[in-house]
This record gives structure tokens, C-alpha cells and sequence, in this order.
């Protein structure tokens, strides 16, 4: 069978195009901090690597954009990161990358928003909407909820950019999803059967933690890991240490103010690590389960009540 010219010449522009999806670049996704960037690269596996702005060691409530960080912003394609109330020196800039598609999580449709205010109760967006971001908490990510929401949005947008590998994302996604499934249910366990001793976190950061997995922080040091917090605040902490009794304490990698060591001295405290931004993880395969998991770990470990000293001597011998 002969083909006519007309026809011939369709065929070769389909082939081209096919061929050209085929070898195409894929995306640079670019995260603003680690723990977003351990959710996008279970996404895109076995499609690209994803960068992260943030290096370890930096707080995005205070970080100063450097000419380097400019440079990978307007090099991305797509950039995933919180909102204005988490990295308040991104907005100016993103505003100004016409060719780069960028994605707040805080936006996301169905993200779950609680109040930065202690007694209001948790604000369900099912919008999409803008919101006034200063009034709610932006450590969405602490929660595996927000994260299978995020995930969906991050896979539309992949889709959106990359539609060559649609499949690959939504079967990263199926198994995220899965894997978070399995984390829900160990920590929920873990949970369940660990001890009472209450405990304090350095700052006001693990609510979503909290209402995930039915904690329930005792205290906090400061609202901002950046400033000093009041003198009248640290004082009704110390009472509260002294009314706890047996506790822990939770500070974060970053930050290791001298204050915390002030007020625990000569109680019984135990003073734990808590990373909110993933320090340790690697990326890839379970790494945000995995990261979810040594959150609820680190907590459930310390919260076991500690031995008498006598029980400890006598199992010594």
C-alpha cells in the first residue's frame, strides 16, 4: 500500500514528536526546604533527581537569599515550597520567574490549616483559596494527611509540566501513598503503648505531630526558633518543668540556646533532638515515612518512664 505525500509527511511530524517526548529533558524540580524535597523525589523516582534551596543548618523563618539561591530558583522549572508565612524571602523573587512554575503547599486544595492560636480549633480549607497565612501554622508537612495532599498536588503539577512520564508519577503516587498508610498504622502503635511523661519542644512547631498521632505537647520554649523568648514566658516554663516532674525536652538541631540547659537544671530531664526539617533523611524510596517515623520514634522513646535508680542497680548485679 502506498501512502500520499500529504499522509507520508503527517507520519514523519508524528514520529518526530513522539521521538522528541521520548528524549526530552525531564524537569528540574526544585523544594524549598528537605522535607517537601523528600516527598517530590518519591514522586518523581526513576524520572529526575530534586534540588532543595535550603542546605542543612538553615531556618527558613530567617534565611537571606544569596546570589546562589537566585541562580537555582530561576534555573527550576518547577518550584514546590510552604508560603510567605514559612520562607518570607521567596515571594519578591518567585514573582519575578516568568518561566518557572511555583507551587505553595499552603495553597493546596484540601490542605489542612490549624490556627496559630493555641485555644482556636484547626481550620479545614477544601478552597484553595488565599488566606491571611499569618493567622495558621506553616508546618503542614509534620502531618501525613497534609502530606498525601501535597503529593496529589505536586503530581498535577509534575503532570502539567511533564506529561511524557503522567504514569510514572501517578504509580510514585499510589506507592506514597501506601507506604504512608503503613506509617499511620506502626505510629499510631507506638503511640498507643508509650509512656505518659510529659514533654517540651523547643518551639511551637509540632501541632500537626500532635494532632496526627494524639500527642500532647506540655510546653513550649518560643513561638520563633530565631528570637529569645520573653522573660515571663520562660518563667512560667520553669514552673510548669518543676510541676512535670519527670520530662523531656525536645530541641531542634539548629539551636542549642543556653537557656534550655538553665531551666532543666537539677530536675530530672531528659534533653532529646527533634529535627521538624529532616536533617539526617536522604532522600528517596520511604524517605519522608522514614522521616515521619524517627519523629515519633525520638518521642515515644523518651517518654517511657525512666527505671528507679534501685531497679537500675539491682539488674545491674
Amino acid at each position: 500500500m502506498q501512502f500520499s505525500p500529504i499522509k507520508r509527511t503527517l507520519q514523519a511530524v508524528l514520529l518526530l514528536v513522539a521521538s522528541a517526548a521520548a528524549g526530552a529533558e525531564p524537569p528540574e524540580i526544585l523544594t524549598s526546604i528537605k522535607p517537601l524535597q523528600l516527598i517530590a523525589q518519591e514522586l518523581t523516582e526513576g524520572v529526575t533527581e530534586v534540588d532543595v534551596l535550603l542546605k542543612p543548618g538553615s531556618s527558613p523563618h530567617s534565611h537571606s537569599l544569596k546570589p546562589s539561591d537566585a541562580r537555582k530558583l530561576k534555573s527550576a522549572d518547577v518550584i514546590f515550597w510552604v508560603g510567605p508565612s514559612m520562607e518570607a524571602f521567596l515571594p519578591k523573587i518567585l514573582g519575578g520567574l516568568k518561566d518557572t512554575k511555583s507551587v505553595a503547599m499552603m495553597e493546596a486544595h484540601g490542605i489542612n490549616l490549624r490556627s496559630m492560636e493555641e485555644d482556636d480549633n484547626h481550620i479545614h480549607d477544601d478552597h484553595g483559596h488565599a488566606h491571611d497565612h499569618d493567622e495558621y501554622d506553616p508546618h503542614i508537612w509534620l502531618s501525613t494527611d497534609n502530606a498525601r495532599v501535597m503529593a496529589k498536588a505536586m503530581v498535577k503539577t509534575l503532570v502539567s509540566v511533564d506529561p511524557a512520564n503522567k504514569k510514572q508519577y501517578e504509580k510514585n503516587l499510589e506507592v506514597f501513598g501506601q507506604r504512608l498508610n503503613q506509617a499511620d498504622e506502626d505510629n499510631l502503635v507506638k503511640v498507643k503503648t508509650a509512656g505518659t511523661r510529659p514533654f517540651f519542644v523547643f518551639h511551637n512547631a509540632y501541632g500537626y505531630l500532635e494532632e496526627q498521632y494524639g500527642f500532647q505537647v506540655a510546653g513550649f520554649f518560643t513561638t520563633n526558633p530565631d528570637y529569645q523568648p520573653g522573660a515571663n514566658h520562660l518563667v512560667q516554663l520553669q514552673e510548669k518543668l518543676q510541676k512535670a516532674g519527670s520530662a523531656c525536652i525536645f530541641r531542634e538541631p539548629q539551636f542549642q540556646p543556653a537557656y534550655i540547659d538553665r531551666l532543666s537544671e537539677g530536675l530530672d530531664i531528659e534533653v532529646g533532638v527533634l529535627d521538624p526539617l529532616a536533617e539526617d533523611i536522604e532522600p528517596g524510596s520511604d524517605s519522608y515515612a522514614r522521616f515521619i517515623n524517627s519523629m515519633v520514634d525520638t518521642i515515644t522513646d523518651c517518654l517511657q518512664e525512666p527505671l528507679p535508680e534501685s531497679l537500675l542497680g539491682s539488674s545491674a548485679g
